[in-house]
C-alpha cells in the first residue's frame, strides 16, 4: 500500500530538517519538505498530499495564507499550524480557515507523530466519504435513468395501446375516421402560433389525440344514431370527456394532458360539459383543441348534416 505523502514548511532550515527526518524515521510517510511557501503551492498544484504542517511565521507567505489557500483548493487536506507564540487572535483566525491542529515551539515529537497521525486518517475518512457520495450519486444517476427509460418505454406502449383503441373506434364510423389525427395536427399548429414551449406543446399533442377517448364507453346506438339525440342519450354523451380522463389516469400522464380531454367541450360562457367552466377556468390548451374539434366537425361530413365549405 502506498505511503501517505506529507509536505512540511518552515523557513527555519533546522527544524524544516528535524520535523522531515522524525517523519521519515516512522516509516510510515513520504515526505516532501521545502522553507518557502509558494514552493509549496506549487507542489500542492500537481501532487496529492495527506497533510500539510506548515510555520505560521514564514516570509512571502505566512503561514494562514497558506491555510487559506489550501482550504480553498483542498479542503480535505488537514493543515498543522507551528508557532512560537501564544497570540490569540492568529489562533482564532487560523480555527476560522479550518486549521486541523495547532503545536507550540517547542513541542515533543511524539505530539508532532500522533498529530500527523490523526489528520492523515482524518484525510483518508474524507477521501472515503468522497468516493461513496461519488457512486452514490452515480448510482442515483443510473437508477434515475433507468426509471425514466422504463417509465419512458411504459408511456408508449400505453399510448400506443390507446391510439389503437381511438383508431378502433373511428374505424367503425366513417363520419369521424382520422378525426382524432386531423385534429392532434391543427391544434399543434395553432399551439406553435401561439408560441407555447415544448412542453406545454407536447402534452398538448397527446391531449388532442385523446380528446375523444372516452367516446369508447359510450353505447355504439348512441354514437352512430343518425337522428337528434334525446336528452338522456345527449346526457349519455356528455360523459364522454369524464369517462377519457379516468381512462388515462393509470398512466400518471402530466395533469394538462387529462384536463384537456376533460375541458375540451367546455364553454368561455359557461355552457359546455361537464362541469361548465368559464373564461379563465379553461386551460388555453383545452380551448384551442375545442375551437379544432369544432372546426374539424363543422368541415366533414356527419349522419346529420353536410360538411360546409
Amino acid at each position: 500500500m502506498e505511503m501517505p505523502d506529507i509536505l512540511v514548511i518552515d523557513d527555519d532550515p533546522a527544524m524544516l530538517d528535524c520535523i522531515r527526518m522524525s517523519l521519515i524515521t516512522m516509516n510510515t510517510y513520504q515526505v516532501r519538505a521545502c522553507s518557502d511557501a509558494f514552493q509549496a503551492l506549487e507542489w500542492l498544484k500537481t501532487e496529492s498530499f495527506s497533510a500539510v504542517i506548515s510555520d505560521v511565521n514564514m516570509p512571502r507567505m505566512n503561514g494562514l495564507e497558506l491555510l487559506k489557500w489550501v482550504g480553498e483548493f483542498d479542503s480535505k487536506i488537514p493543515v498543522i499550524l507551528i508557532t512560537g507564540n501564544d497570540d490569540s487572535e492568529i489562533m482564532l483566525q487560523a480555527i476560522h480557515l479550518g486549521a486541523y491542529e495547532f503545536l507550540k515551539k517547542p513541542f515533543l515529537m511524539s505530539d508532532l507523530h500522533i498529530t500527523v497521525k490523526q489528520a492523515v486518517q482524518k484525510h483518508e475518512l474524507l477521501v472515503q466519504n468522497d468516493i461513496y457520495r461519488n457512486h452514490l450519486e452515480n448510482l442515483v444517476e443510473q437508477r434515475t435513468k433507468e426509471l425514466n427509460d422504463a417509465r419512458s418505454m411504459l408511456e408508449k406502449s400505453y399510448l400506443n395501446t390507446i391510439r389503437s383503441m381511438v383508431n378502433a373506434m373511428e374505424v367503425n364510423d366513417i363520419y369521424t375516421r382520422g378525426h382524432s389525427d386531423r385534429v392532434t395536427a391543427i391544434s399543434v399548429m395553432l399551439g406553435q402560433a401561439l408560441e407555447l414551449d415544448s412542453e406545454d406543446l407536447q402534452n398538448l399533442r397527446i391531449g388532442a389525440l385523446l380528446h375523444d377517448l372516452g367516446k369508447i364507453g359510450i353505447l355504439s346506438n348512441v354514437l352512430k344514431k343518425e337522428q337528434r339525440l334525446t336528452d338522456t342519450e345527449y346526457d349519455s354523451m356528455k360523459q364522454h370527456p369524464i369517462i377519457g380522463a379516468k381512462i388515462i389516469d393509470p398512466i400518471g400522464l402530466p395533469d394538462c394532458v387529462r384536463e384537456i380531454i376533460l375541458q375540451h367541450h367546455e364553454r368561455l360562457d359557461g355552457s359546455g360539459y361537464p362541469s361548465g367552466r368559464k373564461g379563465a377556468e379553461v386551460l388555453l390548451q383545452s380551448r384551442i383543441v375545442a375551437i379544432v374539434d369544432v372546426y374539424d366537425a363543422l368541415r366533414r361530413d356527419r349522419h346529420y348534416k353536410k360538411a360546409l365549405s
